[in-house]
């Protein structure tokens, strides 16, 4: 299943503005005074007075001392921010149900990725996304022109519901008695009635299997094909004999 987990950590800015002490102190700068007025001589006088010496300049205040800029207290990104060893980040169930139906429509690109990644870390109670899947499932039924005919759509109010509740038990289930293999999401579609007994195969899935254009069948058409993305292939190998059945991830 395509699905990212994503941390938004919020950073707070670091002050780089730290406040520095800048007020120097004034300076002494009235230098006293000297005495210049040397006594004057008269001839026949006494001899004249001493002039009179100043007084000493003023000193300056010290300067203030400048505040400590913040700290940021962020969670931080990359290998410091990865999960804790054994958290649940994602779930390998079927494909494009995170994709097609959890926040699709969502403007907000912040809140889209906070509610995957809350789908992907839940691991049993998936009953509370019902609520979410439904209106995106309503969208995605018009998405051939033909509203009502998706799979298991009512007339009620809650008509997306039943469906909205299978999807929700995103797991891959497997028929172990049937000989019959590669029909993606062929399973489901006998367990609601859309394929008969025994039709819909072994379920899960191969790296084979389109599954894309698969879902985008059942959500729109109620079928198993109609709907077609118009891709055919991808620009990697895969196999079904080989170990690790997967292309190499890229970088």
């Amino acid at each position: 299943m395509l699905c990212c987990a994503s941390a938004f950590p919020l950073v707070a800015c670091d002050d780089e503005e730290d406040g520095n002490g800048v007020v120097d102190g004034g300076n002494g700068n009235d230098d006293a005074g000297g005495g210049t007025d040397d006594g004057g001589t008269l001839d026949g006088g006494g001899p004249g007075g001493d002039g009179g010496t100043g007084g000493d300049g003023g000193t300056g205040g010290d300067g203030g001392t400048g505040g400590d800029g913040g700290t940021g207290t962020g969670t931080p990104r990359g290998q410091d921010g990865r999960p804790e060893l054994g958290a649940q980040i994602d779930r390998m169930g079927r494909a494009a149900i995170s994709t097609a139906l959890v926040a699709t429509f969502e403007a907000d690109e912040t809140m889209r990725g906070a509610a995957k990644d809350a789908y992907n870390a839940a691991s049993a109670d998936w009953e509370q996304f019902v609520e979410q899947l439904e209106p995106n499932l309503a969208i995605l039924d018009a998405l051939d022109a033909d509203c009502g005919n998706q799979l298991l759509a009512g007339n009620g109010n809650d008509r997306y519901a039943p469906l909205a509740g299978v999807l929700a038990d995103d797991q891959l289930y497997v028929n172990t008695a049937s000989g019959m293999c590669g029909t993606y999401l062929g399973l489901e579609g006998e367990f609601v009635g859309a394929l008969d007994e025994g039709a819909g195969g072994c379920g899960g899935r191969t790296p084979l299997d389109d599954v894309i254009e698969r879902s985008y069948s059942v959500l729109a058409a109620g079928a198993l094909t109609g709907v077609d993305d118009t891709i055919t292939e991808d620009d990697a190998e895969h196999s079904t004999t080989e170990f690790p059945f997967l292309a190499a991830p890229q970088d």
